[in-house]
Formats: C-alpha cells, structure tokens, sequence
C-alpha cells in the first residue's frame, strides 16, 4: 500500500506540471479557438533568460522578471503576429490552416533563436530549495517536487480565482463567449484576447522553469511537457480550464501507475506478453486511454459540445 501511494503522490507532482501547460492552451483556445503550437517555446525561451538572470540576482528575483517576459511574449504573439490573421476578414479572417502554420512557424523561429544565443549543449537550471527529500509519513517527496507542486497550485488556483471573482475575467470570459456580444456591451475584446494570450505565456513559462532542474535546460526541452499537457487538455475539455487541470492530475497518476504495476497486470491477466520495462509502455497506456476517452466522450470529461445558430 505504502508503494501505491508513493506512486500516486509522485504521479500527482509530475501531473501539476501537465495541468499547467494545459491550462495555458485552454485560454488560448478559449478566447481565440485556436492552439497555439509555439506555447512550450515561450516557455523555454523565458526559462533562458531566467537562467541567465540567475547567474547575477537570486532567484526570487530572476523567476518573476522570466514569467513576466513570457507574459509579454504571449501578449506580443497575438497582438502583432496572430491579430492579423485573426482580423483580417472575419474573426477567423485566414481560416483555421494559416493561423496553425503561423503558430508553427513561430515554434520554429523561437527554438533556432534559443538555439542561436544559447546552444544545443545542456545549462543546469538552478534550484531553489536543496537538500535531501522530506517524509510524509511513508512517502518520500523529493523538495523540488513539493516546490513544483505547491507553485503549479497556486498558478492554477490564481486563474480560478481571476475567472470567477473579478470583472477582468469576467470580460476575458464573455470575450471566449461571443465576441460580438461582449463588444456591444462595452468589453475591450482586443484587450482582453491579449490578456488572456499573456497568461498564457506566464502559464508556459513557470512550467518551463519548473521543469528546466529536471530535465536540464535546452532549446526543445519543453516538447515532451507541451504533449503531455495537450492531452491533458484533451482529456479534460479544451473549453474546460478546470478540466485541463483535472486531465493533467490524471495523466501523471496513469503514466505513474503503468510504469510501477504494469508487469504485475500482465502476470495477473495472464497477457502474452513479455514486459521487460515497464516504464517504455507509460505513455503509450496514458496515451490509449486519452483515446478510448475521446471516442467515449468527444469533448472531453468536462468540455461542453459547442453550438451554433446556422
């Protein structure tokens, strides 16, 4: 029992890190219904600047000066590159297809300009709290671990609250509603879709500068996250934010318990197969069942089916 739960506790710490970069292409998704593909390069870039800060001021002073250059990163993205596409001719001026290339596009542009000033060689990113790993009863959480965890929350807990309590996301959430309706009542919809983007960005670059001490800082690093937190996405509902978080806890326990109890499984199943690591099957079980959910229930566990008048 005690190694179930060890799995479950350690599965939930990788999961909060899915649950944030999920949560940042739901508000892109929301406010502009689109997915941004270069949203794990904004986080690594700013997770480079935060490592080059942090080589001359401490990091609680490099960590918020990164996460605000990745908020005006988003903000710039939708404002100055997206914005045109967008409202050109239409909301949805260019089409779904030349908006996916621009953001790909972008993903490209950002990883060889992380790649130029950076290199390809690896840069260890520092860690705030050092020392051994703290017991909670008997489950071991490593410190940074806890650190991931408690910071994740609170980002989460910090858009819930933007969202629900205050008119700022009350205007950002009429904006994802209808557009043309928020605009006759008043609400700055540009400035709100760029709000939203920035919040995005700040989301993607506290995952990247989470996940940099484990993984060890380089250009891409964040591909394996972004997937992750797509799916997670996925799973929950893209026009859920509370079911992307929910999907990321999700994955991270799956991926967690494949990895620890698949053998075990197969043995009891009596499967004609021969599982050497269970660890090379993770993703691809987290992965299967994202599937089986999506033909189950399309729109996710918590996505709502999206209506249009024609």
């Amino acid at each position: 029992m005690t190694e179930f739960f060890q799995t479950v506790v350690t599965g939930l710490m990788a999961g909060s890190l899915y649950s944030v970069v999920g949560l940042s292409l739901v508000l892109v998704y929301v406010s502009t219904r689109m997915i941004n593909f270069a949203q794990g390069e904004i986080g690594t870039l700013s997770a480079f600047v935060a490592w080059s800060l942090m080589l001359s001021v401490p990091y609680a002073l490099g960590f918020p000066l990164a996460m605000g250059l990745a908020f005006v990163i988003g903000a710039f993205m939708l404002r100055f590159v997206m914005w045109p596409l967008l409202a050109g001719a239409g909301f949805m001026g260019q089409g779904p297809m030349g908006v996916v290339v621009a953001s790909i596009g972008l993903l490209l542009v950002m990883t060889a300009v992380s790649n130029s000033i950076y290199g390809p060689e690896p840069h260890a990113f520092e860690e705030p709290f050092k020392g051994g790993p703290l017991s909670i009863g008997d489950v071991t959480v490593g410190r940074h671990n806890v650190y991931l965890f408690v910071l994740s929350g609170g980002a989460m807990v910090f858009i819930w609250a933007l969202f629900r309590f205050t008119k700022v996301g009350l205007a950002m959430r009429a904006t994802a509603d209808n557009r043309i309706a928020a605009e006759l009542m008043g609400v700055p919809t540009p400035r709100m879709l760029t709000l939203g983007w920035g919040l995005a960005g700040a989301m993607s670059g506290i995952a990247a500068m989470l996940v940099a001490p484990i993984v060890t800082l380089t250009p891409g690093m964040m591909l394996g996250t972004l997937m992750f937190g797509f799916a997670s996405a996925v799973l929950g509902g893209f026009n859920s934010p509370q079911g992307a978080v929910v999907g990321g806890l999700a994955v991270g326990v799956m991926q967690n318990l494949t990895g620890v109890y698949l053998a075990d499984w197969v043995s009891y199943l009596h499967l004609p197969f021969d599982i050497a690591d269970p660890g090379q099957y993770r993703d691809i079980v987290a992965m299967s069942v994202i599937v089986l959910v999506m033909v189950i229930r399309p729109t996710g566990l918590f996505g709502k089916p999206e209506v249009a008048r024609v």
